[in-house]
This record gives C-alpha cells, sequence and structure tokens, in this order.
C-alpha cells in the first residue's frame, strides 16, 4: 500500500524549509516544552473562563471556538511570538520583512464542519493569459470568494499564480490526531493557483496535520486547508499566529487595539513586528521618527502670524 508524500514532524530547520517549498506547509515538533504547553493551555482557561464572566465568547458557526487578541492577554503568549525558529521558515515564505496578522485561539469542540480555504483567500487572482481581469480587488469578499473557486468550477488558466503574502502557524496545545480534528490540508495546494471550493474539492488530497502536543504546523497562504472535524468527545486546542506581508492591512489593528501596558512592555523587535515602526514610507505619518506613538499627531492646520 503507498501513501501519497506528505510532511512529517520534524526538528530540522532545512527539510521544514524543503517542506514548506515543496507541499506548502511543515511540521516543526518540541517547539514548545511539557511545561510550556501546561502554562499556556492554564492561561489560556483563566482567560476562557474569565471572558465567560463578563458574556465575552467567540463561537463560530462550524462549532470553532476563538479567543481573540492574544497579544493583550498574557505574558506567556507574548514569548512564543519571537520563536527563532518559527520566524526562520516564515521568512522562507515572506522574506526578511513582515507583520503580525492576528494571534488567536482556535478551539475545535465536538463535530464540527470543514470550511475548505486559503489564508489569502482576498488575494486578486492574476489576469488570465489574454490579460483579463477576473475579479477586482475591492470587490473580493468573504461570503462569496472565500471557499469558492473564481468563475465557479471553470478552471481558468492565467498562466502564472500569486505569491505567498501571508504565513501561518498552528501551535499545538494537544496532541493534533486524525481523530479530534487536527488541521487538514492538501499538500501542493499552493501551486495550484486557485482557491479551494467546498462542493468541487471535497475528494481532492486532504491530509490530517498531526502532531504531538508542543508542534507547530506553518502553512503559507496559499496552500488548503480545514479544520478537521473533531470526532471526539473532548476538545482540541490550538494557538494561531499568522503573519503577512508588510503591504497588507492585519486581520488585528495591533496599532489601535495592544494595550498600554502590553505596549510599555514590548521589545522594540515586537513593536516592529506588530507594526509600530513604518516600512518604506508605508504607516508613517509627519516627523514620527522611528516608531509609530499613540496620541502623537501630525501638524494641523496653520495659519501665518500677522506681520
Amino acid at each position: 500500500m503507498t501513501t501519497n508524500p506528505h510532511p512529517k514532524p520534524t526538528t530540522d530547520l532545512d527539510t521544514a524549509k524543503l517542506d514548506m517549498a515543496r507541499y506548502g506547509y511543515c511540521i516543526l515538533k518540541a517547539l514548545l516544552t511539557r511545561d510550556d504547553v501546561y502554562t499556556l493551555r492554564t492561561r489560556l482557561s483563566e482567560q476562557i473562563k474569565a471572558e465567560a464572566e463578563i458574556g465575552l465568547t467567540h463561537h463560530m458557526p462550524d462549532k470553532k471556538q476563538l479567543v481573540m487578541f492574544l497579544l493583550n492577554k498574557g505574558q506567556v503568549f507574548r514569548d512564543i511570538l519571537l520563536k527563532p525558529a518559527l520566524h526562520e521558515v516564515v521568512s522562507s515564505v515572506l522574506g526578511e520583512e513582515y507583520l503580525l496578522s492576528s494571534f488567536h485561539a482556535h478551539i475545535a469542540h465536538p463535530g464540527g464542519e470543514r470550511r475548505f480555504h486559503t489564508d489569502q483567500f482576498w488575494m486578486p487572482p492574476p489576469t488570465t493569459r489574454d490579460k483579463r481581469t477576473l475579479i477586482r480587488p475591492g470587490s473580493i469578499t468573504r461570503s462569496n470568494n472565500r471557499g469558492h473557486h473564481v468563475g465557479g468550477d471553470e478552471l481558468v488558466e492565467s498562466g502564472t499564480i500569486s505569491p505567498a503574502v501571508v504565513c501561518n502557524s498552528m501551535w499545538m496545545l494537544d496532541d493534533y490526531t486524525t481523530d479530534n480534528g487536527a488541521t487538514i490540508v492538501v499538500p501542493g495546494s499552493h501551486l495550484s493557483g486557485r482557491q479551494p471550493d467546498a462542493a468541487l474539492d471535497a475528494d481532492a488530497n486532504w491530509i490530517p496535520a498531526v502532531g504531538p502536543a508542543g508542534s507547530v504546523v506553518i502553512f503559507e497562504g496559499r496552500t488548503w486547508h480545514s479544520t478537521g472535524t473533531n470526532q471526539t468527545e473532548h476538545t482540541r486546542t490550538g494557538l494561531t499566529v499568522n503573519f503577512c506581508a508588510p503591504q497588507f492591512r492585519q486581520q488585528e489593528n495591533l496599532l489601535l487595539g495592544t494595550r498600554p501596558e502590553v505596549l510599555e512592555g514590548m521589545s522594540d523587535e515586537l513593536k516592529k513586528l506588530c507594526g509600530f515602526v513604518p516600512w518604506q514610507g508605508y504607516g508613517a505619518y509627519e516627523n514620527c521618527g522611528e516608531f509609530v506613538k499613540r496620541d502623537e499627531y501630525t501638524v494641523g492646520e496653520l495659519h501665518p502670524s500677522a506681520g
């Protein structure tokens, strides 16, 4: 019996980067220790209970639960954002400069539905060979385009594909197994040049990205994936840390949403990752200096003094 090739958990970064280039994802194991996993799970559990007490919960229609904006919710979460091994793989996809786009917990409850998508579904597809634009950038919406082929079931050959401008990572706080809803992916789908479709691609080569707790599955923005179906009686928990190229809007507005006490304690490296450093003139304002600051504004309307 033969199986389709796909990445296996590894500690070797060269192997991980080769897996990323070939398959569109890789699995790094042992990035977190058992103590790290325990500490993260404990802090997350406390946060979930406290948020529920004030009526703040984010349950999705497909039985996933999110805990948003973990940047604000504990130093233990912020500590994983600058892991060197993670960034060596991410930079192999996005290059030297990129931004933290979002950081939240992702909990798969028993049952649930698969929702095929890529993380850059909003990226306008290239023009066709006859230079025809398939969809205007400002006309792309989550409801109409995420999980749907552009043009329906017609496979339009463009002659080229868009680059990856997003790279996501899922940190496993449980063992990820086929039964408990491990993230499923289609190896090599990042080179297809198109989005997955719920109706047309159900029988694609969907593979569960399994690994022991403490592992991280990293997948680039063009890779087809979905939460798997949790067939157990227990939740499956992970942390998603999403990055984007510096030209693109972040999912979470970190410039406005980061709490003052968190910002005050941030290293310059983390501030840059969150977007507090302008890039190539973008994100700057008059006389802002190296870092963007809160409650600092440009010069307003002025009039010359009389005489």
